[in-house]
């Protein structure tokens, strides 16, 4: 798939976030896709890159942030500026698909026939800790396969989050990530929202997307009611904002120029 670039925005909070980050970025190698890991917190990245895989198709940028939330739609536009690949996947560092997933998506893309693809047919299935480590072992999707029936749903069955790829100039023509949404939220509905308002065709794959389980901080915990009501209120708000004629969102477009 060497016209796919991974987008993978990380902030390491733990050492289980760090080997499912690992797992993951060995499963996308396999892919010969691009990758891009962009990790953005208090520390210079030093002993992260020590860690990660040797390869001409990985990148790795940090960037120091003192802020303790992780404000992912900034940095995803970040490196969003770096892509110059016909399609771009944002890719969470703990979820895995089969393969025939992710090409079929690929395919669906570059076939002309989507703009934008989810490489599951959103069944967003949760490891416990002993799958987790058993994956971590063997790095073989055929032992999630086989176990899935005893997954839990993380989030209901038509979920958009985890990872998806879109045609890059259509993604950059968009405006890229909302940064209105500030730390954990419902951007992922936002942005599908966004792509239908710009009359995007959405294709899915068959199959589930697999969540390796991790320790939850503010990044990713439950969320106050007071949060999650400005969380929907903005949600609310760009759904208005992508009906009328201009569907840009407000200011985020002439970042990709």
């Amino acid at each position: 798939m060497k016209r796919l670039t991974f987008i993978l925005p990380i902030r390491v909070d733990s050492m289980i976030r760090l080997e499912n980050l690992l797992a993951v970025i060995d499963f996308l190698k396999s892919t010969s896709a691009q990758i891009l890991i962009i990790e953005a917190s208090t520390c210079y990245g030093y002993e992260i890159r020590k860690m990660l895989p040797r390869g001409k198709e990985l990148n790795f940028t940090h960037i120091e942030d003192d802020d303790p939330v992780f404000f992912r739609t900034h940095f995803i536009n970040v490196a969003l500026k770096e892509v110059d690949t016909d399609v771009v996947s944002v890719w969470d560092a703990d979820v895995l698909v089969d393969k025939k997933q992710l090409r079929s998506s690929y395919e669906a893309i570059l076939s002309g026939d989507y703009e934008a693809s989810f490489p599951y047919d959103g069944l967003f299935l949760n490891t416990d800790e002993s799958f987790r480590k058993e994956y971590l072992k063997q790095h073989d999707m055929r032992m999630l396969l086989k176990y899935k029936n005893y997954f839990n749903y993380l989030y209901g069955e038509n979920f958009v989050g985890g990872g998806f790829l879109i045609n890059t100039e259509k993604y950059k023509a968009a405006g890229g990530e909302n940064e209105n949404f500030y730390g954990w939220g419902p951007e992922d509905l936002d942005r599908v929202q966004h792509w239908e308002a710009h009359g995007y065709r959405i294709h899915r794959s068959d199959g589930p997307m697999f969540h390796l389980n991790h320790p939850r901080d503010i990044n990713g915990g439950p969320r106050t009611k007071l949060y999650q009501d400005l969380c929907f209120n903005q949600l609310n708000k760009s759904l208005y904002m992508s009906l009328r004629d201009d569907v840009q969102y407000t200011g985020n477009n002439d970042r990709f120029e």
